[in-house]
């Protein structure tokens, strides 16, 4: 086996050792997304993880909700920004109802994959890019 394989494996293993399926039902906001935090959720999916498949660029907001560094005033009719997350206004109005709304369709989609069941994925509310790099990981 080739050197990238191998390494993609032990970053593929790395993954499942930290965020395993079972435990997402109670992975809180601040694992899920903290900023500057490389052990949170959010930084495996895009960063610690992106050679099994990147997803940098875009929004923040692909994640459905996230920490905050930009600290600034905003409003929008279809986004929350509170002083320490952001989030789409469909997923709730506190970063608490959010989270759980997010944290609910993270578990369907990784539930999901395991099984085979990849109709449900393509139905989940998430962004495309993130719920098919879940998808893949588990």
């Amino acid at each position: 086996m080739n050197n990238a394989v191998v390494s993609r494996e032990v970053d593929w293993s790395a993954f499942l050792a930290r965020w395993p399926l079972e435990n997402l039902a109670n992975m809180s906001l601040e694992e899920y997304s903290t900023a500057g935090d490389q052990d949170c959720f959010v930084y495996w999916l895009e960063a610690r993880t992106e050679s099994l498949g990147s997803i940098w660029g875009g929004s923040a907001f692909k994640f459905g909700i996230y920490s905050r560094r930009d600290k600034a005033k905003k409003s929008n009719e279809s986004r929350y920004y509170g002083p320490d997350y952001a989030w789409y206004a469909k997923y709730g109005k506190t970063e608490e109802e959010s989270f759980e709304r997010v944290r609910a369709i993270i578990v369907d989609i990784a539930t999901a994959a395991r099984s085979g069941e990849l109709e449900l994925v393509d139905r989940a509310d998430l962004g495309e890019a993130v719920k098919w790099k879940l998808a893949f990981l588990y």
